[in-house]
């Protein structure tokens, strides 16, 4: 594919130096540093209490205490030169943000990049070369592109289908993921964890860390409903229902949608029968499939780092563009999605790990995990197993796809540094149940709770199991795999 710079909109390339390569960017500097901005990205600078810039955000990112979302600059109330601990000032006034985004940091004495809680905007960057951006694609010229790609580990990780990179690894050589809870530092390039520092209190009181968690999600939906046209993802799923409670009080103000994706008929019947019971404003999007090209310019724009279903249905959710989509991604960080058979002190080790992603043991794969580990490695079983599933799975499958779309805003408010703390704080047993979220949802709106979550409510719930190993044989043997491991 003959590379053109509007297959980049959205996108955007840091350097230590001038960015020549597509000249119809917006070009800036921040001081030392040069940033490009494809058509479509969105940036702002923040300043310091003096008025000094301090970086820019990138993104769309939510100031929750000002009620708005941040679209001409953010001013923080201190001087950086004045505190001790610049970790602490980020997560004082950038990780205080909702929304989705990454910081850049320049000041004379610090060239950093932040992603936000879960990384939501992608960053990658070759070390050598000195460059960040969006993707290996921004990075890299057609030649390199080609050169560079890791075609043997792409096969191995059955990235056409549902595999991905983890950890640091993408899909081209010398071109490595930032993952989230690490800032890249732009003097050394090299990735340095910043988050967390130590362990999470647990929560003494669930319902009240619950009741927050709700109310920040309920006021990031109203915030974006204020600015724009704004839809939220409607299925039979768990995380679904909790946007929908979160919507009590704004059903005027937001629409619904659902895809009806193959193979998806309990969500598209679940919608329905919310939709009609409770008056929703909702639509059904027609499935639609993407052309070769569409999925090969899909494939680009996420470096090749990721495939399966996204790329085939994409064009299914042309009709959000020029709209907020809210989705719910982030709310298994509560269950413990990774936990399964495991314990406080069960001995976490790459190979194991590496089985619960469900993923090949090759040895690019297993050096990646084994060097993410060693950092945390102090932490608990559980600890470690909560931040696999933020950065070696949602940062690096659930993000690296960020400008697939780039005509669409598409959000998730349950991601924020305050909610994964709450969540994160849940007590052990509770999250394992996975129903604490479900009792928040009935104290918020208990009429949508009696609509079963995930389920037809007929005949089809005995028979749909055994139709989805039918139809997703690969899945599920994945899913043996990850079992067996566990049971070890």
């Amino acid at each position: 594919m003959q590379l053109e710079s509007d297959q980049l909109a959205g996108q955007f390339v840091l350097a230590s130096e001038p960015i020549p390569r597509f000249l119809n960017w917006d070009h800036c500097e921040l001081g030392s540093l040069h940033l490009a901005l494809a058509p479509g990205a969105k940036s702002v600078p923040v300043v310091d209490a003096e008025g000094n810039q301090l970086g820019v955000l990138l993104g769309t990112p939510i100031d929750l205490a000002q009620r708005r979302v941040i679209a001409d600059s953010y001013s923080i109330s201190e001087k950086l030169e004045d505190v001790d601990d610049v970790d602490d000032f980020i997560e004082t006034h950038i990780y205080s943000l909702a929304g989705s985004f990454l910081f850049i940091l320049s000041t004379p004495t610090k060239r950093r990049v932040y992603l936000d809680a879960n990384g939501t905007m992608s960053l990658v960057y070759d070390a050598q070369a000195r460059l960040a951006g969006a993707t290996a694609a921004a990075l890299l010229s057609e030649d390199q592109y080609r050169q560079r790609f890791r075609a043997k580990l792409y096969k191995s990780l059955d990235v056409e289908n549902a595999g991905w990179f983890t950890g640091d690894l993408t899909a081209h050589a010398g071109v490595n993921r930032l993952l989230c809870n690490h800032y890249l530092d732009l003097d050394t390039w090299t990735a340095n964890r910043h988050w967390p520092a130590s362990p999470i209190t647990v929560s003494l009181d669930p319902t009240s860390t619950c009741t927050r968690i709700f109310e920040r999600v309920g006021q990031t939906i109203e915030i974006l409903a204020r600015t724009g046209k704004t839809s939220v993802a409607l299925t039979a799923g768990s995380d679904s229902r909790l946007l929908l409670s979160c919507c009590k009080n704004l059903l005027r103000e937001v629409s619904f949608v659902t895809v009806k994706a193959p193979n998806a008929d309990v969500d598209t019947n679940c919608a329905k029968r919310l939709a009609l019971k409770f008056k929703l404003a909702h639509e059904t999007l027609a499935y639609c499939e993407a052309t070769h090209e569409q999925a090969e310019l899909w494939r680009l724009r996420a470096g090749h780092c990721v495939g399966g279903n996204n790329v085939k249905m994409h064009p299914s959710v042309r009709a959000l563009e020029g709209r907020y989509f809210v989705g719910g991604l982030g709310g298994e960080v509560g269950r413990g999605f990774l936990w399964l058979n495991a314990k406080p002190d069960t001995v976490i080790d790459a190979k194991g790990l590496v089985s619960r992603l469900k993923l090949p043991q090759s040895d690019e794969i297993l050096q990646s995990v084994e060097d993410w580990i060693r950092p945390i490695s102090h932490f608990d079983a559980l600890t470690i197993l909560d931040l696999a599933y933020i950065e070696l799975r949602m940062s690096s499958w659930g993000f690296c796809d960020t400008y697939v779309k780039p005509n669409q805003c598409e959000l998730h408010p349950m991601i924020s540094r305050a909610n994964y703390v709450d969540m994160l704080s849940l007590p052990p047993d509770l999250r394992r149940k996975g129903e604490i979220y479900f009792r928040q949802i009935e104290r918020t709106w208990k009429e949508i709770s009696e609509i079963p979550i995930n389920k037809y409510g007929n005949y089809r719930d005995v028979i749909a199991p055994a139709l989805a190993v039918v139809r997703n044989p690969k899945r599920a043997y994945r899913k043996a795999l990850q079992i067996m491991a566990a049971s070890r």
